[in-house]
């Protein structure tokens, strides 16, 4: 692993199961690939809530394979509108994974989605599209891809100050993150800075990265055990909780719990 967390996110339920198809890479993937997915959206209009996660998600329209583009880390819920029948493929980086691939920092990347060729190597961004035309099954499509990775990944090293700061995050997720110039003297680096580091490669303030690693380190918990009560373990009290989880996804943990993440209004 880059970093000895467990960083694997979560989204929401998508109701029928065939249209959200995910996928685990390879064990030589797993440094930096989380997991590969698809959305397949039916005919009609749809909406698509995505929850923060800290990962980077390089995407393309597999109905119009020159749509490419990328969702950089935010810290509340993005809905997209879509029209179907369409699908999408989704490669969702690990924390810092995405390094491995795009060189530019996160913090430099533009806005603007027709400079997607300033940040992926043409290389990679070729095969990747060439690929799109391709009629296969979303197993033979993510090991495609994965050989495709694998010639193109480049290892890295991170930023040790930036590594402690996220292994503090997550030993001490239960209680607020602390970025006075005295807590961030252990880990290298002024307030101010870390302020610096975390927007160029983590793409959030220090505060928001902490509470996103926290909201997702409830969903994994939400997820595996049948408890209403496991936010305790990382929330002070249940206000603080609810505030927090649908400032993050929108809606209360009950709602997430039963809705579905892709859904029509009519």
């Amino acid at each position: 692993m880059l970093i000895n967390i467990n960083d694997y996110s979560l989204q929401g339920r998508v109701n029928n199961s065939d249209s959200y198809l995910t996928l685990k890479p390879a064990s030589s993937l797993s440094n930096w690939v989380q997991e590969y997915w698809q959305l397949n959206v039916p005919n009609g209009k749809y909406f698509y809530r995505s929850v923060p996660d800290n990962c980077v998600d390089l995407i393309i329209n597999l109905s119009f394979p020159e749509e490419v583009f990328i969702v950089s880390p935010f810290s509340s819920a993005k809905v997209f509108e879509m029209i179907g029948p369409v699908s999408y493929f989704g490669i969702r980086f690990r924390i810092l994974g995405h390094q491995g691939i795009i060189q530019i920092p996160l913090g430099e990347w533009s806005n603007d989605d027709n400079v997607i060729s300033d940040i992926l190597p043409e290389n990679f961004l070729s095969a990747l599209c060439n690929s799109s035309y391709q009629v296969m099954s979303f197993q033979k499509r993510c090991e495609f891809l994965s050989k495709i990775l694998l010639d193109d990944i480049n290892y890295f090293e991170i930023d040790r100050r930036l590594m402690r700061y996220i292994l503090h995050c997550d030993r001490n997720i239960t209680s607020n993150i602390d970025i006075s110039n005295k807590q961030c003297s252990e880990f290298g680096v002024s307030a101010r800075h870390l302020r610096r580091l975390t927007s160029q490669y983590l793409g959030l303030s220090p505060r928001e990265f902490a509470k996103v690693f926290r909201f997702q380190k409830t969903l994994r918990a939400m997820n595996a055990a049948n408890c209403p009560n496991v936010w305790a373990s990382y929330y002070y009290d249940q206000p603080h909780f609810h505030r927090d989880f649908k400032n993050m996804s929108g809606v209360t943990p009950n709602q997430f719990r039963t809705m579905s993440a892709l859904y029509n209004t009519d």
